[in-house]
């Protein structure tokens, strides 16, 4: 099996284990955005148990809670998903920051949410270029890049969001999307300045 080949049916493995969240969105038997991320992480993770073409994966999911331990605060993520690759042809170990919303095909957001995504966007941007959103829809999840979210005035977000969980999938296995300065799917692994200040606001609390 080739390299574009195998990257390819990664892809496609991504893409139904994406399905097979947004279907468990779709039946009412997931609502909140929060279990949303969870079930999609979830079913990446084990699709991604073994290595696929040379493919190994991790993701994590940050911590949104109130107080010095809300990581999603302050990167402006709700997950970090991270691939290596170690083949004759490609090597890389790379991650993404994505945060995810839910927003049907046609809807707008309203303002103030549609500001908030935003300033999580510039959050995001700040740790890494390699920054994107997910839209839950009940029909398909799309991706769209924090950088042009984080800048338009569009509130149809699964509009903004111009790719498919396929072409996201493909792009990042392919290699031309991910940052190889983020070198895990850790929060301790990412860039310092980021990593002292949750340190800092977390021994701080615990005083």
């Amino acid at each position: 099996m080739g390299f574009d080949e195998a990257m390819r049916l990664a892809a496609k493995e991504a893409d139904n284990a994406v399905g097979r969240a947004m279907r468990k969105y779709r039946t009412g038997h997931v609502t909140d955005e929060d279990d949303l991320t969870g079930v999609l992480i979830g079913n990446l993770d084990t699709t991604f148990r073994e290595p696929i073409g040379g493919l190994q994966w991790s993701s994590s999911i940050l911590r949104h809670r109130a107080g010095p331990a809300a990581e999603e605060q302050e990167i402006g993520a709700d997950m970090i998903i991270h691939v290596r690759l170690r083949t004759p042809i490609q090597k890389y170990s790379k991650a993404v920051l994505v945060q995810a919303k839910r927003q049907e095909p046609g809807a707008l957001m309203s303002n103030a949410a549609h500001n908030d995504l935003k300033d999580q966007c510039r959050k995001m941007l700040k740790v890494s270029p390699a920054s994107f959103v997910f839209d839950y829809a009940k029909g398909k999840m799309r991706c769209g890049s924090a950088s042009k979210i984080g800048g338009s005035q569009n509130r149809n977000l699964y509009e903004a969001c111009t790719w498919t969980s396929y072409r996201f999938f493909l792009e990042l296995f392919r290699s031309p999307i991910g940052d190889t300065n983020l070198r895990s799917a850790l929060v301790k692994d990412l860039p310092v300045p980021i990593v002292l200040k949750l340190s800092a606001e977390g021994t701080l609390d615990g005083e």
